[in-house]
């Protein structure tokens, strides 16, 4: 049966004297990739090698519409466990990642972490990239007692609370929340949103309506793309005809780029607000000159330059953006960094088990871990463990992302 793959014992200690993945106490986690080397170098490698490694499951979007999440996801986990097995491993256990490549497909995530449960015997899975993809895994995985941690934003994926399911970024309520706090403090009190009809946007469609009472915010227009739409003129066409004083779009790239630049050829002047969907170099490369004045929340790791160094999460961002770009020769995104931070945050629950996967679920409710991210604060209550108070507001200028004070 597969449930009992999850159920193995690696019967391994977790005296971790020389690997500290996470504080034990007290208010901060250091990342895993600050863990001292263990002693011995090249020595500690080898005995590494000589254990029998922990497998874990990737799903990302490295193709498809969802692949400027994919991708850079999957190259901070590769990053991260280079790492990790580089300082010795959890215990001297290596750790193995299996990735899988969900080309932006719901049907193909389902059949991804399948095949990682059934052929690959991981003890949990990291993934996917898109809100819709993982909806359909954290499904499976809740009826498998399988632990996953996606990368994706939808409230829904661990709203309500299911035994073993976690995500990493921010959800559309967090992002919605900081965003009307936002238009409380400049007077809007009119929008209109355009978005996306997939999951991800239907998320935000849901959590504008719910919280748009509670700020004094009325949505006057509300219209939605196709993911692949070309064009979304005639809905700004329409939107244009109304009273708005700001309009939100909830997407991932091209969409949002699209929709900005018809929004300048339309001389559609309202402030244009993007959410975190779109928050990386993509959406710059895509609306080029069109972005200028393009407002957007997102997570800090978007303009690591611009932390406070007094922020609790300026060390790790630093440690990770300087590991990044020494890797990969350009900067990590958001996406990037919530790869990271649910390797660091499996690992630390795969310490915690003390060896047993079928605790994994049980501990990771119990991590506290400072990430690129955010501080999480997870519990039996929440499975996202982040605020909306760790997000901030950009603004484009001059083809950059400069935070808003």
């Amino acid at each position: 049966m597969m449930k009992k793959n999850h159920k193995t014992k690696w019967l391994f200690p977790f005296a971790l004297a020389s690997f500290v993945l996470l504080s034990a106490c007290g208010g901060g986690a250091k990342p895993a990739s600050e863990a001292a080397p263990a002693a011995g170098g090249q020595a500690a490698q080898t005995e590494s090698a000589s254990k029998d490694p922990i497998r874990v499951g990737a799903i990302f979007s490295m193709t498809g519409p969802n692949s400027p999440l994919g991708v850079p996801e999957k190259q901070a986990v590769e990053l991260l466990v280079k790492e990790l097995n580089g300082a010795g491993g959890v215990d001297g256990h290596p750790i193995e990642v299996v990735f899988e490549d969900d080309k932006s497909d719901n049907t193909e995530a389902v059949k991804a972490i399948k095949k990682l449960v059934s052929k690959e015997k991981v003890v949990a899975v990291l993934g996917s990239s898109g809100s819709g993809p993982s909806l359909g895994m954290a499904e499976f995985a809740a009826a498998e007692k399988l632990p996953l941690i996606s990368m994706a934003a939808a409230d829904q994926i661990t709203n309500p609370v299911r035994a073993g399911i976690f995500k990493t970024p921010h959800t559309d309520a967090h992002g919605t929340k900081r965003i009307f706090t936002y238009l409380k403090e400049k007077g809007i009190t009119k929008i209109a949103t355009l978005n996306d009809s997939n999951p991800y946007g239907s998320g935000w469609t849901q959590q504008m309506q719910k919280y748009a009472p509670e700020y004094g915010i009325t949505i006057i227009a509300e219209e939605k793309y196709g993911t692949k739409d070309p064009s979304m003129s005639s809905q700004l066409t329409k939107i244009k005809g109304t009273d708005a004083q700001a309009l939100i779009v909830a997407g991932t790239n091209p969409g949002p780029a699209t929709i900005v630049k018809e929004a300048k050829q339309l001389n559609l002047s309202i402030p244009i607000i993007s959410s975190h969907g779109s928050a990386n170099s993509k959406f710059l490369e895509l609306v080029g000159d069109a972005g200028n004045g393009v407002l957007m929340v997102a997570g800090k790791l978007l303009v690591p330059d611009q932390v406070d160094a007094n922020d609790p999460q300026s060390a790790i961002i630093k440690k990770f953006v300087d590991g990044y770009q020494a890797s990969y020769k350009s900067e990590p995104d958001g996406f990037a960094g919530y790869g990271y931070d649910g390797l660091n945050i499996l690992v630390e629950g795969l310490k915690q088990a003390g060896g047993d996967a079928s605790k994994l679920g049980e501990v990771l409710e119990k991590v506290n871990y400072v990430g690129v991210t955010g501080e999480f604060k997870f519990s039996a209550e929440d499975h996202n463990g982040l605020t909306e108070d760790s997000m901030i507001m950009v603004e484009v200028k001059d083809g950059k992302f400069q935070i808003l004070k």
